[in-house]
């Protein structure tokens, strides 16, 4: 009994103990995951893609399709749900055994604030080309309303690719999404998407 008493008591120790923990502040949701918040629902987007040429005003293709924001771990994180296209409009998805086939394009998006690296991190799987995670992390200009976030892909070996995502905020019902390649020391833009909120009718 008195060996039960003991390891109930150690118990409790250890548990307050760990309830006053600082690190438990780093989990909470702080402004920089409201910012997120307030994203939450269903949005359609339509875009362009731009060839990789400085200054260039051409249109390579247009692309359009529909996402849907959902808060996870209490609003510690985001997951977006995003189909691109649809049954009349399909994506070329290489396969394993190296043919091609149409496909709706898929992908599902995580995005979050670390308070501790003080950084907005993304991590984005697609079923298009590549098998890696995309993993992305970034910063927030309050100016300018823009989170700025950098990442390199490497879709096949040494085909090493840096890539920089704007993602401005205009109001609670539209935000635009601009990715630029690296070229010869430059960032050049080659997609521009507008992204509109699903209102309840």
């Amino acid at each position: 009994m008195k060996h039960l008493y003991f390891s109930i008591i150690t118990v409790l120790i250890a548990t307050i103990t760990f309830a006053q923990d600082s690190s438990f502040d780093y989990s909470r949701p702080g402004k920089y995951h409201q910012l997120l918040a307030n994203l939450e629902g269903s949005w359609t987007f339509k875009g362009r893609r731009f060839p990789l040429e400085a200054d260039s005003n051409k249109v390579r293709f247009d692309l359009f399709g529909t996402h849907v924001w959902k808060s996870f771990a209490d609003g510690r994180y985001f997951i977006i749900d995003m189909t691109f296209g649809d049954e009349a409009h399909k994506i070329q998805m290489p396969v394993q055994n190296g043919k091609i086939k149409e496909v709706v394009g898929k992908g599902v998006m995580i995005m979050g604030y670390d308070n501790v690296k003080k950084k907005f991190v993304q991590a984005y799987i697609t079923n298009h080309i590549g098998s890696d995670i995309v993993y992305a992390e970034g910063d927030y200009d309050s100016t300018t309303n823009t989170i700025t976030l950098n990442f390199e892909q490497e879709l096949a070996p040494e085909m090493k690719d840096k890539i920089r995502e704007l993602f401005i905020f205009h109001d609670r019902d539209h935000y635009t999404l601009e990715y630029y390649h690296e070229q010869n020391g430059e960032y050049v833009k080659d997609t521009e998407v507008n992204c509109t909120r699903v209102k309840d009718r």
